[in-house]
Order: C-alpha cells, then sequence, then structure tokens
C-alpha cells in the first residue's frame, strides 16, 4: 500500500514539481555514500531530504536514519517510506541528537531571487546537526566558488577554516533523474 501511495505522490509532485527540486541521480547518491565512509548503526540526518534517495541509501547500509524536509508532499512520501522526520525547516529545526553522518542536495535556491541558500544550509547543518568526529557530505553549486556575496564568502572562509574537501561533479551529473538539469556543481565534504 504505502508504495502505491508513494507513487501516487511523485506523480503529483512531477505534474507541479518544486521550483528548488533536483533529484541526485543514482550517480551523485553512490558519490556522497562513498565519501560519507558510513558504517552500521551510525545516526545519519539527510537534510532537505525530497524523496529520501540519500537517506534510503544510508539505511541500505544499516544506519539509523532521520531527515528534515519543508515540503509538505515529499514529508509524506518519507514517512510511508519508514524515515523519520525530525524536522521541517532546516533553520527551526532542533533534533534530539548530533549525527555522526549528515548527507544533502539541498536546493541552491528558493526563488530567483535567492540564490546560494544552499551555502547557508551546508554551514548550519555542519554547525548545528554534526557530531564531533563526524562527516558532512552536501551537493553545493557554483556560487561557492563565483559569486561575490556575502554567503559566498562567509562559505568560502567556512570550508577553509574546517578544512573541507571539494570534489567536482560532471555537468551531466543530474541527468539520469525525473528531472534532469545540467549544472555546475560540486560535493563538499567536511569533517568535525
Amino acid at each position: 500500500m504505502s508504495e502505491e501511495i508513494v507513487d501516487i505522490l511523485m506523480a503529483q509532485i512531477l505534474e507541479n514539481p518544486p521550483y528548488s527540486w533536483f533529484p541526485s541521480s543514482e550517480q551523485v547518491v553512490s558519490e556522497i555514500i562513498s565519501r560519507a565512509d558510513i558504517q552500521p548503526r551510525d545516526w545519519v540526518l539527510d537534510v532537505c531530504a525530497g524523496d529520501g534517495r540519500l537517506g534510503l541509501a544510508a539505511r541500505e547500509l544499516g544506519a539509523r536514519v532521520e531527515a528534515i524536509e519543508i515540503e509538505p508532499r515529499f514529508r509524506q512520501i518519507l514517512f510511508q517510506q519508514g524515515l523519520v522526520l525530525v524536522g521541517a525547516d532546516v533553520f527551526q529545526s532542533e533534533p534530539k541528537r548530533l549525527y555522526d553522518v549528515v548527507l544533502s542536495n539541498p536546493p541552491f535556491s528558493f526563488s530567483p531571487e535567492n540564490r546560494g541558500v544552499d551555502l547557508a544550509i551546508i554551514q548550519h547543518a555542519y554547525r548545528c546537526f554534526l557530531a564531533s568526529g563526524g562527516c558532512l557530505v552536501s551537493v553545493v553549486s557554483a556560487s561557492h566558488k563565483f559569486a561575490k556575496c556575502p554567503k559566498a564568502e562567509a562559505f568560502r572562509a567556512w570550508m577553509q577554516q574546517v578544512e573541507a574537501e571539494l570534489v567536482d561533479l560532471p555537468l551531466e551529473a543530474f541527468w539520469g533523474t525525473v528531472r534532469p538539469v545540467t549544472v555546475e556543481s560540486w560535493l563538499v565534504v567536511a569533517r568535525k
């Protein structure tokens, strides 16, 4: 029954997808999961979980997965897939624990006027959700390299401070999805 519900909800989402939702391809999920070094019984938080691809991949490795997602239809999908929701708005969520691993493919913007929100989400997730000794792996937009705004400058300083690693993703990294897009993006890997 829950698989049917997920299919119905996904069909509704695809009719009118959220502005900033571009799901991770299998290639991107695989790259994120391999960089995260998830161990069985790790606590994993999927931030901006969307349809749960990252969280489900972590759960397959034996991790205990919780999720944060603001879009109501995606929240219902996550619930139907058995993922525990610990918040909606990333900036307002207060999970009850810190996590061994934080995974994310955050929106690059919520609207054309709000670019670079991914930079703020990644830094917030690192500061507020990641345990000491933990690892954050997230998709990040090109704005971190080229933008001359305060968000991008703060992100570059943060990356240097935490000695984050950047991993190039190919332009076609998001082609194999239900919403294919060509986008310049990277993975940021940050350990605490």
